[in-house]
């Protein structure tokens, strides 16, 4: 049986999980470079200023990769479940696009890069 004091509690949980996400959303900054792996390795980086569309052709796969405006797409892959398209579009400091099949990792770079972990 559901009291009041659960519902209260749940909602209270809801309200302070929302306002963390929205507080840690704008803790990001905007970045400035793209950098490109591919199969672990630097392919190439690229500054966010200029508008482009970069081809990635590497051990017989390609993917397309669209840079409009400060932000930052893989318009085109030819992988089999095309996640990496579904994953839309970055423009902030650690913000990643990553296409598994391909071994492809798009990543924003900035002056203030956000850190998950630091170790030694």
């Amino acid at each position: 049986m559901i009291k009041k004091a659960d519902i209260i509690l749940a909602a209270a949980l809801i309200i302070v999980g929302l306002a963390m996400s929205y507080i840690l959303s704008f803790g990001q900054t905007a970045g400035s470079e793209l950098i490109i792996s591919c199969n672990g390795e630097k392919f190439a980086s690229y500054s966010l200023d200029e508008n482009r569309e970069i081809v990635i052709d590497r051990n017989d796969h390609i993917n397309k990769v669209t840079i409009n405006n400060g932000v930052v797409s893989m318009s085109f892959s030819d992988c089999h479940g095309q996640d990496c398209i579904h994953q839309g579009e970055i423009s902030k400091s650690g913000e990643t696009i990553i296409c598994l099949p391909n071994k492809v990792v798009l990543e924003i770079e900035g002056e203030d890069a956000e850190y998950d972990t630091l170790s030694k």
